[in-house]
């Protein structure tokens, strides 16, 4: 999909704001109907995955932030599968990356009331995963936002 200079503005409007379609077509001058046709077909081409909101899971009472790193004892796209499969039953996993260049395999982004909430589910839960062979906490003190689409657009 080829991005004009319209896709390009939603874009960088989206990747730092929270905006209705009113809102996004004032500012882009263009129609309700049309931005809503740009937005499916970004969608649609994969370029984003929605326009859903970011939670404040602090204000929902999960204090911990949690960036788990897991190592598997196999390596091969079944176990991988099985893996993720058992994450989706842990409501507090909130997202996973399958990476590379590190000790690790995956990288598993957990939110946790307190510290005995984060132990029941790092020790009863994702540690008796089939094939975990090792884990390692790193906690979130504070998040920063550093999207600067604006100029990763203008190399589009």
């Amino acid at each position: 999909m080829e991005l004009d200079r319209f896709d390009k503005h939603i874009l960088e409007i989206l990747s730092n704001e929270d905006v209705n379609l009113n809102e996004l077509s004032e500012r882009i001058n263009l129609s309700v109907s049309s931005v809503h046709r740009r937005i499916k077909s970004l969608i649609d081409h994969k370029i984003i995955s929605g326009l859903k909101r970011e939670i404040n899971y602090q204000k929902l009472g999960f204090s911990l932030h949690v960036l788990l790193q897991v190592s598997l004892s196999k390596h091969d796209t079944d176990i991988f599968a099985k893996f993720l499969d058992e994450l989706e039953s842990i409501p507090e996993v909130i997202r996973a990356f399958l990476v590379t260049g590190q000790t690790a395999d995956f990288i598993v982004e957990v939110v946790a009331r307190d510290m005995e909430n984060y132990s029941e589910i790092l020790l009863k839960r994702i540690g008796k995963i089939e094939h975990v062979a090792g884990l390692h906490s790193s906690f979130v003190i504070k998040e920063y936002d550093v999207l600067n689409c604006h100029g990763l657009l203008n190399k589009v």
